[in-house]
């Protein structure tokens, strides 16, 4: 490479620290400015071109460290509801714009960022991750729908539909006190008599174990855990195998009198089931609960633990989309009756 024929600039960035630990950076910044001027993460996003699930992470990632709420949402109107930023978020973003605007005062602007509107979607779906939904998704794709996949967790997912920035969700949420599965979230998120089912199916999860390990019951593996001689990693806060994760170590700890304190790897997301059996299969942690799929899809062994409803609801003032009625169709297609039948760790709904 010729140095003198390359045109080479110099860019500078301002990024802020936490105890050393950076949290926003200019993308970070321009993520909470457009949700302070938009009143939504959807359109942040989609204004910044980021996945929806991309912002989610940015910004929980952060709300992690600081043990604080960036964002919050809320519901009003006949239009439903929006985010807005916390006083934390408002105090980022001005130290943020306020470091900027010193830094600029020294080494000159270099140019102003352009925010691309992307096309508007046929149809905006809110997941929590399953193979098989994403199958059906390519499947929708394939005829010509354009798609807003979110995978941001079954929680994420219904306060999304919520706040009528999704069209469907797609959930699997357990309630342990009605021990049913996810009718009494959706009450929880004001969505009675808003929603309606489109279908769904069976799903089994598993505790997976790394290669080599040898436990020889739920329970144990349960004890295990709860002493800190296993190492887990967790999924995302706000999807359902978190949420059943919790009642298990939960109802564990009150039995045999032990505390959560000692659980190692509690902290350690991840945000899909391939990821979580990636992590085993590679030995980054002993075990972690998930689809009975995603554990022979690696190799590895597992204990049942048991099986758990994933549903698609869709918004009744939505249904009248094509490509809503497109999805309810292929759902219950034959083709995914089929895939249901020959996919490890599914059934059909009884």
């Amino acid at each position: 490479m010729n140095i003198n024929k390359v045109r080479i600039d110099i860019k500078y960035e301002v990024i802020l620290e936490y105890d050393g630990i950076p949290i926003v950076d200019s993308k970070l910044s321009s993520l909470l400015k457009l949700i302070d001027r938009k009143g939504s993460l959807l359109a942040a996003a989609r204004s910044l071109g980021i996945p929806y699930s991309r912002a989610w992470e940015m910004i929980m990632k952060v709300e992690r460290i600081l043990g604080k709420p960036l964002i919050i949402t809320y519901r009003g109107g006949r239009g439903g509801g929006g985010t807005k930023l916390t006083e934390t978020g408002k105090k980022l973003l001005e130290i943020y714009v306020k470091a900027e605007s010193k830094l600029y005062k020294y080494t000159g602007y270099l140019g102003t960022r352009k925010y691309i509107s992307l096309k508007v979607p046929d149809v905006i779906i809110a997941y929590s991750h399953d193979p098989l939904l994403e199958i059906i998704l390519g499947k929708l794709e394939n005829k010509g729908y354009s798609i807003d996949g979110l995978c941001i967790g079954s929680g994420m997912a219904l306060a999304t539909l919520s706040l009528g920035e999704a069209d469907i969700a797609c959930i699997h949420l357990f309630d342990p006190e009605k021990r049913t599965y996810n009718k009494p979230y959706i009450e929880k998120y004001w969505l009675t008599n808003k929603v309606i089912p489109l279908g769904g199916y069976m799903r089994e999860l598993v505790f997976a174990l790394k290669p080599g390990l040898k436990i020889d019951s739920l329970e144990d593996l349960l004890i295990k855990l709860l002493d800190g001689e296993l190492k887990l990693v967790n999924r995302n806060r706000g999807s359902g195998t978190r949420v059943y994760l919790d009642y298990l170590l939960s109802n564990t700890a009150k039995k045999t009198g032990k505390d959560l304190s000692k659980i190692r790897g509690y902290e350690n997301e991840v945000y899909t089931h391939i990821e979580t059996a990636k992590y085993v299969a590679m030995g980054k942690a002993d075990t972690s609960l998930m689809l009975r799929y995603a554990a022979e899809l690696y190799g590895l062994e597992y204990i049942h633990v048991t099986w758990e409803i994933f549903e698609c609801i869709a918004l009744i003032d939505r249904l009248s989309k094509e490509a809503v009625k497109e999805f309810k169709i292929l759902l219950n297609s034959k083709d995914v009756l089929n895939l249901i039948d020959k996919m490890p760790g599914y059934r059909h709904l009884s």
